[in-house]
């Protein structure tokens, strides 16, 4: 439930849609006309209205009442302003927190003076949102303990709250937790149950929590998150990789969230991570600060040739001044990069993004797109031919190359639909370029 401003003014009365005085007396009312569509196809029609268009839906019937109420309160995600009356409104209506499949909390008391009485609120709220499944609360400090026997069983969480003895046992409880951003504050000695997240397969995380978490886990997908510059070193970068080279999962992609210092220290960095994690299928770097110079980049090759089956390679750095965002630089780094690493699929550097294909070799997007229209196009000529071709004037050898050709562009056309699919993944794995 995304909050825009035209919505401010209905915000409160969203959160208490369920006032019966607002309902007039319905006992009488029949399944006629739209109302005899079946629920479950109204729901599906509900979920393409907005907020302010469901609020009205709500009052028309009790049936759309309470159909309205599911779609209303399956996403929550209020702004600042809305925290405390959607929690109230949770604590108060166990039906209605029962809809929430995703909600995100901000932290309040970043901007409020909260008495206890907030968190006592924050229980009674969670504890009624037995369905949740996607939970995002960004609520700095020990108040792990306040989520203690929650009944929902989450499968993704996003936290900033401290690893602490009270955050281990939230997630001890958590079993079918499968993706995980771990933002807190690390408490030393903190040791993680070896039968916890046993299903966990993508984690977000500082190294200390990652050496907690990682290791004899089936953990895919990782994203180490250093965000102080002095910490992009070799040094911690080969700790790091070598604690992720645990995984039993086994891990196959990494994406690195860090601040760039100089070039030397970075590329002796990059080569650690090769190192240790040689078999990673996809690798994307984000520079949230420093320069990606024109020198580490000439100097990638030293960096990849230490992989054995990388598909996908994402750079991005928030400076649009760096070398990375040089589009007269950057048009040939793919094809380079390519001699030192023959299994890259594909490449995307500061949102450009070149695909390579056995024909025509590294093309971009937009290319790709053109050869599947001009592919599709062929096929439908070489159909409309065959099917108007006299068969008494076909001659053997036409049929073998009609063949031979069929089979070409089936190869070229499958190629093209994997890498979609790498490319897809990439998108998925990472949130796009």
């Amino acid at each position: 439930m995304q909050n825009t401003p035209e919505l401010s003014s209905t915000m409160e009365e969203k959160f208490c849609v369920d006032r019966p005085e607002v309902y007039a007396d319905r006992s009488q009312d029949r399944p006629v006309g739209v109302l005899s569509i079946p629920s479950e196809l109204i729901h599906h029609i509900l979920k393409y209205l907005g907020n302010k268009d469901l609020v009205n839906t709500a009052i028309v019937s009790q049936s759309f009442r309470s159909i309205s109420q599911r779609v209303i309160y399956r996403n929550v995600e209020p702004s600042e302003d809305m925290i405390i009356p959607c929690l109230r409104c949770f604590a108060l209506y166990p039906h209605l927190a029962s809809c929430a499949r995703t909600l995100i909390l901000a932290d309040a008391t970043r901007h409020y003076d909260v008495f206890f009485n907030y968190f006592n609120l924050l229980r009674r709220a969670l504890l009624n949102a037995s369905s949740l499944t996607d939970l995002t609360i960004l609520l700095d400090g020990p108040y792990a303990k306040y989520l203690h026997g929650c009944s929902f069983r989450l499968r993704s969480l996003t936290t900033t709250l401290d690893w602490d003895k009270d955050f281990i046992k939230l997630i001890t409880e958590q079993t079918e937790l499968r993706n995980a951003m771990f933002g807190g504050k690390f408490v030393n000695d903190m040791v993680l149950p070896s039968d916890t997240l046993t299903k966990l397969t993508r984690v977000s995380a500082s190294p200390l929590v990652l050496a907690a978490v990682v290791p004899n886990r089936k953990i895919k997908e990782v994203e180490l998150c250093l965000l102080h510059q002095a910490l992009f070193k070799d040094d911690i970068l080969n700790t790091a990789s070598n604690i992720l080279s645990y995984s039993t999962g086994p891990l196959t992609a990494l994406q690195v969230i860090t601040r760039l210092s100089d070039t030397t220290s970075a590329l002796a960095a990059f080569k650690a991570i090769a190192k240790n994690l040689p078999k990673l299928n996809s690798f994307a770097f984000y520079s949230s600060d420093g320069i990606v110079s024109q020198e580490l980049l000439e100097a990638f090759p030293e960096f990849l040739s230490g992989f054995e089956c990388l598909r996908s390679l994402t750079l991005m750095s928030r400076n649009k001044a760096d070398a990375l965002h040089d589009k007269t630089l950057t048009a040939t780094l793919a094809s380079r990069w390519h001699a030192s690493c023959p299994s890259l699929q594909s490449v995307s550097l500061a949102g450009s993004i070149w695909l390579h294909n056995t024909r025509h070799g590294w093309v971009t997007l937009a290319d790709l797109e053109r050869l599947l229209r001009e592919r599709n196009w062929l096929l439908l000529s070489r159909q409309k031919y065959w099917t108007g071709a006299d068969p008494g004037t076909i001659s053997l050898e036409e049929v073998k190359n009609s063949i031979d050709e069929v089979d070409e562009d089936t190869e070229q056309g499958n190629q093209m639909e994997r890498q979609m699919i790498v490319l897809r993944d990439s998108i998925l794995q990472f949130g796009g370029p």
